[in-house]
């Protein structure tokens, strides 16, 4: 009688603190599969047996060593030998760009094309606006569907390069796809498929490759370790919008190394382990640092970059002056954000510089670091010039939230009370031409009855009690503590009494407060009706009867994963359903896909238009299940609504 053996055990999906990665390996034996054991080893200890191939990676665990295992069982109880995958480091950011950089910029700075809500960090799926890329832990291939006019139906030779490599590693750009593969050893070649990549010159190096960035229609590179006196970076796709990299840039590097690239539409910047800043593309996409941008860029160290669809937006000490002042620097279209007054400027320096920026898809809004007020810069009417009453409250600081939808803001400080300005959505969306009053986001807040519910919430949190006690000079703040420092996540806070969520997506806003215990405590919403800014009020009960653990969202909706009773893993939607090209419905079909044993909820969108129209764009979800399957939906004709089972 043979003995089961289990052959290839590797981790599927990127090792990053917050992420869902999945234990994968192949059976061997005639006698069928069951009741194999999986552990978990973090730092050689293992942990728990677990039931399941999928692991959540706590934030905790940011630097320490993941490794996999299976000891194989056959269903005659026949037990094989303990076999393990190669152990990996968890890291804390992507590519050396942070996590805030990430979640307060518009564009995605994770390689893939994503706006708002940070997809899952675990990278096991993919997409382009319309096509996805899913690498299964069954197959440990890489399998690429959609429409073949953004990449979904890549090259026969790439295809069949793609299976058995679960190596790979996918990017993506708004109609393309890119794949970085293993050659031998620890070299890696991009491989790239797409609208924006045909007729690869031979020339272009796509070896030895370290880090990959895209924005809509090009993608960048870092070269790991090159020899001396060659290329460290390099691009591809769209020439005009980032696909090639001037010569000028590529010899200032030579002597200065990259440490990352970051994205705005159509336009990168490079930042220098050094603090320096060099960008290409589109002028107006911020791919042409102004005269005076770079003279104040000179005097600076530059730490963390912020990007809107059409400008940058550098933070960083002076050189010469107190480090712990941040300076802003901002170039690009002005309507997009790129120009910023000396006044502003003046306004921010003279609180001790900005603690975080934020960005929307055509504005900033700053948060300064002495007494936490706001100020935003950008299109005026989406965003860029606060309302009177958001500049009062911005003026009183202690801004704690603060998000971008599309064209607008929303702020709260630490005693619930708040603001939203700009513009609230589509015309049109609700079937008749919006008035004024409809699409202003100011004026939709307040008419949604929405802002005295989130004051009495704070009330009840005493979020302002935790704010004082948190900002005491005297208090000791650990750095493990993630509520030591109040406002370090524009988007969530977290206190002994609960924590508090802000989400959003072209045309609204939703907030999610949650017990300390993670029971729900309420759910607001607030924009356009048919954008997820009403939630019915069937979702509503079971929502609020339910342990959320996630919140993803589509150009006009949202989706939930949540706990009910016994049974994890359930998804709700809520927002524009099929009618309006997007997946806050689910079809009839698919429901019981999704009543239990999803682990990951992912979105294809596309970016949104510069001012609001009433047209919409298409948007589906995908939801990953614990057995290997997907569901995906939405998007009107432009995606297949199914349950896609990879391993066939």
């Amino acid at each position: 009688m043979s003995i089961p053996v289990a052959t290839h055990v590797t981790i599927i999906g990127e090792a990053v603190a917050g992420a869902v990665v999945r234990g994968s390996y192949f059976y061997v034996n005639d006698i069928p599969e069951q009741n194999s054991i999986y552990r978990w080893y973090i730092d050689g200890a293992s942990f728990i047996e677990a039931k399941s191939l999928d692991f959540q990676i706590q934030a905790s665990l940011s630097g320490a060593k993941i490794r996999f295992s299976v000891t194989p069982m056959d269903e005659s109880g026949d037990i094989g030998i303990e076999t393990f995958s190669p152990e990996i480091e968890i890291s804390d950011g992507y590519q050396n760009i942070t996590d805030e950089e990430h979640r307060n910029s518009f564009v995605s700075q994770r390689g893939h094309c994503s706006y708002y809500v940070p997809d899952p960090k675990d990278r096991v799926f993919v997409a382009s606006a319309q096509a996805f890329s899913l690498t299964d832990g069954k197959t440990q291939s890489v399998h690429i569907r959609g429409r073949a006019d953004h990449a979904g139906d890549p090259p026969q030779e790439i295809r069949q390069y793609l299976k058995n490599n679960p190596a790979t590693r996918m990017f993506s750009t708004e109609r393309d796809f890119g794949a970085l593969v293993p050659v031998l050893g620890s070299t890696k070649r991009l491989l790239l498929w797409g609208t924006n990549m045909a007729n690869i010159p031979p020339q272009l190096d796509l070896n030895n490759i370290k880090y990959v960035y895209s924005n809509r229609t090009a993608v960048a590179f870092i070269y790991d370790n090159p020899a001396p006196g060659k290329n460290t970076i390099g691009a591809f796709g769209n020439a005009a919008n980032g696909g090639v990299v001037p010569d000028d840039i590529q010899r200032n590097l030579l002597f200065d190394p990259p440490k990352a690239i970051y994205a705005t539409e159509t336009a990168f910047a490079v930042l220098t382990y050094r603090g320096t800043v060099y960008a290409w593309g589109q002028a107006a996409g911020g791919g042409v640092i102004s005269l005076n941008a770079q003279n104040y860029l000179r005097t600076m160290k530059v730490e963390r970059i912020i990007s809107t669809a059409g400008a940058f937006c550098a933070i960083g000490p002076q050189v010469i002056n107190d480090p712990e002042i941040k300076h802003v620097v901002t170039w690009g279209d002005a309507a997009n954000g790129g120009e910023i007054s000396a006044q502003d400027l003046t306004y921010i320096l003279d609180q001790d510089g900005v603690e975080q920026v934020v960005a929307n898809r055509n504005a900033f809004c700053a948060v300064t670091k002495l007494r936490r007020r706001a100020i935003s810069w950008g299109a005026a009417s989406y965003g860029g010039t606060m309302t009177e009453a958001a500049r009062r409250l911005a003026a009183g600081g202690n801004i704690l939230l603060c998000q971008g939808s599309a064209w607008a803001f929303t702020m709260f400080n630490n005693s619930g009370l708040s603001e939203s300005w700009g513009a609230s959505g589509y015309g049109g969306l609700s079937g008749h031409e919006c008035s004024d009053d409809e699409n202003d986001a100011g004026k939709v807040f307040e008419k949604s009855v929405e802002k005295n519910r989130i004051e009495a919430l704070f009330k009840d949190m005493r979020i302002n009690d935790w704010y004082q006690q948190q900002r005491s000079p005297t208090r000791h703040r650990a750095e493990c503590d993630p509520s030591a420092t109040p406002g370090a996540n524009l988007g969530e806070i977290v206190t002994p009494n609960g924590i508090i969520n802000l989400y959003s997506n072209d045309s609204s806003f939703f907030m999610v407060a949650k017990e300390s215990d993670g029971r729900t405590k309420d759910l607001f919403s607030w924009g356009q009706t048919l954008g997820g800014g009403a939630i019915p009020p069937a979702t509503r009960q079971v929502l609020m009867a339910s342990q959320i653990t996630d919140v993803r969202c589509t150009n006009g909706a949202y989706g939930v994963i949540s706990t009910q009773g016994f049974v994890g893993g359930v998804v709700s939607v809520f927002g524009g359903g099929n009618a309006y090209l997007d997946a806050g419905e689910v079809p009839e079909a698919l429901q019981e896909y999704l009543r239990g044993d999803v682990s990951g909820l992912y979105a294809l969108k596309f970016m949104p238009p510069y001012y609001p129209t009433g047209s919409r764009s298409p948007s589906a979800f995908a939801a990953r299940r614990t057995n290997g399957t997907y569901v995906v939906w939405g998007g009107g004709a432009n995606v297949t609504d199914e349950l896609y089972d990879p391993a066939g």
